[in-house]
């Protein structure tokens, strides 16, 4: 960053100054404001930073907002890169604020955006400063500012112009700026509008109109305390004074007075802008020994520059840090404060609950009890009733299953009746009696048995032994209905002889049978088939 900045610098510098601080409701603020213009800014950044760390603890948008944006005032000077900083967190502050106040949120915009293009104009970035100037412009032309802000941007696109050499449009804005100024009375503006215009009418050589704006700057910059501006105008008419009517006396006593006032301010390129100036009058004077000095005096100023800026830097860190501690404290102290406050409203609460529920409990006991009492009669005529029913649930199951293998028996009886039958037949055709026709008949009628006997014997046999059928199937697809019949004998625990007579086939068939049986179900010889059949 360069030190010697040209004049059209300091006049960004001064402008931006120029905000007005006063208009902030933030007592912290305005106090960072007052001693900004008095060029404390070490004081002023102490203010601001404390506004801040006020609002973000109170949630305040408005206050958070503007303090950011002073804090880009003050340290912009200084860091250009740390008030460009600021003033983005302000604009997104200022963003936020517009979904509950709108207008302050477009004017706090707009400020913003001028700061920018002031800090844009000394990183010589005029086309950007150019465009947000005239955006400003643009906006704040239709808003009743009282801020200055309109101004400010006038003067801004002002000084660009007047960079570029167009001097007529320089012109015309400065003078938007003065009108404006003058029409909100913000006189902490006024001082460098007159010395704008005024080197402006020096350029054209109309000497008494110029010379009238230089001391209504002076006039004013020294009423309303503004050293800064008053520096300028001192300045501004040692040159009238050097350029007009040669007065070489008059000029060193408007320089000598500038440098007093500069070496008090912290900002100390104003300093050098008067010693550059008091170097062109010595060489007019031909006084070349003290030019040489004042050019030492201008180099150690530059060593200082960089010193002081190191240093205002830390100071800015000591004073967050401070600040941060002290709100450290307070907010410990108010949570000690609330901590106590609540805890005894907490026990006093506490008691009286504990008596609500204590009076609520026991009258809530003696109901449950009394209803507690009531249901467990209630249960145990049920327990009592349910034990009743399973007993006769059991009961009938027993009876039913008894009749079912009742049943199952009668079936199997019949089946060996028949066959004993059908073995009395056979023995009454083997005699060739003449009476065998005439038997036959007897037994005939006597032992009618109807087909369906395998279907009564299954139907009962599978109410007693669920799924047995089933589960062979399922375990041995290969096995038969024939082997089916084997295994359901072998269920019922029958002899040989008995399953043989209920077949209707000979014993030795039964056994054959029962060896294809086990080579099915794929047994070993050591295992039994009867066990294994009543285990299914």
């Amino acid at each position: 960053m360069k030190i010697v900045k040209p004049l059209l610098l300091l006049f960004f510098v001064c402008c931006t100054l120029g905000m007005a601080g006063q208009h902030s409701k933030n007592p912290l603020i305005q106090k960072g404001w007052a001693a900004l213009v008095r060029d404390q800014e070490d004081e002023a950044y102490g203010y601001f930073w404390k506004a801040n760390e006020q609002a973000k603890m109170r949630h305040h948008q408005q206050d958070l907002a503007e303090s950011y944006f002073y804090l880009g005032i003050c340290t912009y000077g200084s860091s250009l890169e740390k008030g460009l900083r600021y003033a983005t967190e302000s604009l997104n502050a200022y963003h936020k604020l517009e979904a509950t106040n709108l207008e302050k949120a477009i004017i706090g915009r707009n400020k913003c955006l001028q700061l920018i293009s002031t800090i844009y104009s000394r990183q010589h970035k005029y086309d950007a400063a150019l465009r947000l100037s005239k955006e400003v412009v643009t906006t704040m032309e239709s808003k009743q500012d009282d801020s200055g802000t309109l101004g400010l941007a006038y003067n801004s696109l002002a000084a660009i112009y007047e960079l570029q050499k167009q001097d007529a449009e320089a012109e015309r804005y400065y003078r938007l700026a003065l009108a404006s100024f003058l029409k909100t009375n913000n006189t902490a503006y006024l001082p460098i509008s007159y010395i704008k215009i005024g080197a402006l009418l020096q350029k054209k050589k109309q000497q008494a109109s110029s010379l009238g704006y230089y001391e209504k700057a002076l006039a004013l910059a020294q009423r309303t305390k503004n050293k800064q501006a008053e520096a300028r105008a001192l300045l501004a008419l040692g040159s009238w004074h050097l350029t007009f009517d040669h007065n070489l006396g008059v000029a060193e006593t408007n320089y000598n007075s500038s440098l007093k006032i500069t070496k008090g301010l912290q900002d100390k390129s104003f300093e050098i802008k008067t010693l550059e100036a008091m170097i062109a009058l010595k060489k007019a004077q031909g006084a070349f020994a003290e030019v040489s000095q004042l050019q030492e005096s201008i180099i150690t100023l530059k060593e200082q520059f960089y010193t002081s800026e190191r240093q205002q830097i830390e100071k800015h860190l000591e004073v967050q840090f401070e600040v941060s501690e002290q709100n450290r404290k307070l907010k410990l102290i108010s949570a000690q404060q609330q901590v106590s406050t609540l805890t005894n409203y907490l026990l006093v609460s506490l008691l009286v609950l504990l008596l609500l529920v204590f009076s609520f409990l026991y009258f809530i006991m003696k109901r449950i009890n009394k209803r507690d009492k009531q249901l467990l009669n209630t249960k145990e005529a049920m327990v009592a009733l349910m034990e009743e029913q399973k007993v006769l649930k059991e009961a009938q199951f027993q009876n039913d299953l008894e009749h079912k293998e009742s049943q199952l028996s009668a079936i199997t009886i019949q089946i060996l009746e028949k066959n004993e039958l059908l073995d009395e037949i056979k023995t009454i055709l083997s005699k060739k009696e003449p009476t065998a026709e005439r038997d036959l008949k007897k037994l005939v009628t006597k032992y009618t048995i109807q087909d369906n006997n395998w279907n009564h014997f299954d139907h009962y046999f599978e109410s007693v032994n669920k799924n047995f059928y089933t589960r062979l199937k399922q375990k041995y697809p290969e096995i038969s209905a024939n082997d089916l019949k084997i295994c359901a004998l072998i269920k019922l625990n029958l002899s040989i002889k008995e399953m043989a007579s209920i077949l209707n086939i000979s014993p030795d068939s039964v056994k054959t049978a029962r060896h294809r049986l086990r080579k099915k179900l794929q047994l070993n010889t050591e295992e039994n088939l009867t066990d294994f059949i009543l285990s299914v």
